[in-house]
């Protein structure tokens, strides 16, 4: 079977195989399916699997001669054409489509993420967005749910960003010592006695991160939503308002 360049696959919108079976029909001018196979390299039970497929798309016609299916390739001009009535027919429908589009833009999106590669998406997308980031915390459990490299991996790289941080933190002894390093870490920090969290919660710009340390696994579900996202800044801000706790760094 030859070999094509992806190129070339990508121009037709077709597999290895598929183009290998056009190319065959187009050299052969009209073949039955066992020519088809024998000068493409595919074998007959391949092609049944698509060649209907090649047909609704115009690039096979199919014939009867003597009872038997005769196929040939339409003629190479001829896809240009069809390419060009495609296109016009997107640009008609491309007013539809974006009213489509921004009627999806009032829904919020919801992503999940699962375990420490998830993790380090969602912390990755928060220094990707290069806003301040206001967050709950619970940094005794996070510290225990995490491997130490990726504990230790994020609060510098976000400060060497230029990335500040304000968080309401549950009061442990983990907590204490971690925030000592605040001024160098571009952090402001609330501690918040309180019954065991397990979670966090990160707001930055348009988005709200919910992160889970309740399971073996953690998780994460990424909301983004500009109205939720604010409802939570102005809930975090009123809380820090009126917190009457040291604040450290």
């Amino acid at each position: 079977m030859r070999k094509f360049s992806k190129g070339f696959l990508r121009s037709l919108g077709l597999t290895e195989t598929q183009a290998a079976v056009y190319l065959a029909a187009l050299e052969l001018g009209e073949a039955y399916m066992q020519e088809l196979a024998r000068k493409s390299g595919v074998k007959r039970t391949s092609i049944y699997n698509f060649i209907d497929e090649l047909r609704e798309r115009g690039l096979l016609t199919e014939t009867v001669k003597k009872k038997r299916k005769v196929y040939s390739a339409i003629d190479p001009r001829q896809l240009l054409e069809i390419e060009k009535g495609r296109l016009a027919e997107l640009e008609r429908t491309m007013p539809e489509l974006l009213a489509v589009q921004n009627r999806s833009k009032t829904k919020p999106s919801v992503r999940f993420y699962e375990g420490i590669d998830g993790l380090k998406q969602v912390y990755s997308d928060m220094l990707k967005e290069g806003q301040e980031i206001l967050a709950f915390e619970d940094l005794e459990h996070m510290k225990a749910g995490v491997p130490k490299p990726f504990f230790d991996w994020f609060p510098p790289e976000r400060a060497r960003r230029g990335i500040p941080m304000n968080t309401i933190t549950r009061d442990s002894v983990v907590a204490q010592q971690f925030t000592q390093n605040n001024a160098k870490l571009l952090r402001r920090t609330k501690l918040m006695k309180s019954a065991d969290w397990r979670t966090d919660m990160e707001i930055y710009g348009n988005k709200v991160a919910l992160i889970s340390y309740r399971t073996k696994t953690p998780f994460c579900v990424l909301i983004e939503d500009p109205n939720i996202a604010e409802t939570l800044r102005a809930v975090w801000k009123e809380l820090w308002s009126n917190l009457k706790l040291p604040t450290l760094g």
